[in-house]
């Protein structure tokens, strides 16, 4: 059994595998400690053999992972980073292990199972947008505020804008509230960055047949905008198993 982790920045998603058989999983908030996981493990505890994470949190983190897993566990984590080459995905960076493990796992899992170009559009923290080529060369992406970080900016750094609590989903229509205004604007930005990553596409790959992939704990909220897109939110920890060389 292994059990699999992707410390995020504001949340460490986890989940317990058996071979290809999901037996469970969840999430902590990332200002938790690992011990709250312990009620839970406990019943699986002598059945895990291995440890595998994904993580973007740095050094201190990882090493408070490690020590509760070496303790708990008695198992020492295996941790998967970013590189040149993997399951016939070629990193696009100039310096590859400067790409986000998180995005590099996603597009290596995403390319195992989608036999095509892609653009994989990433919800989270931050928004990622990274476009992957039918041969698996990984051309770039894009980097941009995630919806939470651009709602709180708006009300830290303004005196006039208070947001209410809304209830209508993100649209497009000019807002008849300061609120409104505000979701309608964060949409069309949103709709701006696939538009043009879809465009960058068309230009590197002409006549390319492509998807589009959505993950990550957001992508939901944007689905219903691009219903043509496929929601596949644990493509980080579906890379783990490429990554770090799955027994299976």
């Amino acid at each position: 059994m292994i059990l699999e982790f992707d410390l995020g920045n504001t949340r460490f998603k986890w989940r317990l595998r058996r071979e290809s058989d999901i037996v469970d999983r969840g999430y902590l908030q990332a200002v938790n400690t690992f011990n709250e996981l312990e009620s839970v493990l406990v019943v699986y505890r002598e059945q895990i053999k291995r440890v595998w994470v994904a993580s973007v949190v740095g050094n201190a983190t990882e090493q408070s992972l490690k020590q509760w897993s070496e303790n708990y566990l008695s198992i020492t984590p295996e941790f998967a980073r970013s590189t040149k080459t993997c399951m016939g995905m070629v990193n696009g960076y100039d310096e590859p292990q400067q790409l986000g493990v998180d995005r590099w796992l996603s597009m290596v899992a995403c390319r195992q199972q989608i036999n095509k170009a892609f653009l994989l559009v990433s919800f989270g923290t931050a928004i990622t947008a990274d476009i992957v080529l039918e041969n698996g060369k990984h051309v770039g992406g894009f980097i941009a505020p995630g919806l939470n970080l651009m709602l709180d900016s708006l009300q830290q750094k303004t005196r006039q804008v208070v947001l209410e609590q809304h209830s209508e989903p993100f649209g497009l229509r000019p807002g008849t509230s300061t609120t409104a205004a505000v979701y309608a604007a964060i949409t069309a930005m949103l709709g701006g960055l696939l538009e043009n990553s879809v465009r960058q596409l068309q230009i590197i790959a002409p006549n390319s047949d492509f998807d589009i992939v959505f993950a990550g704990g957001d992508a939901q909220r944007a689905l219903p905008f691009y219903p043509q897109a496929q929601l596949k939110p644990e493509l980080v920890l579906d890379g783990l198993a490429y990554a770090l060389d799955d027994p299976r």
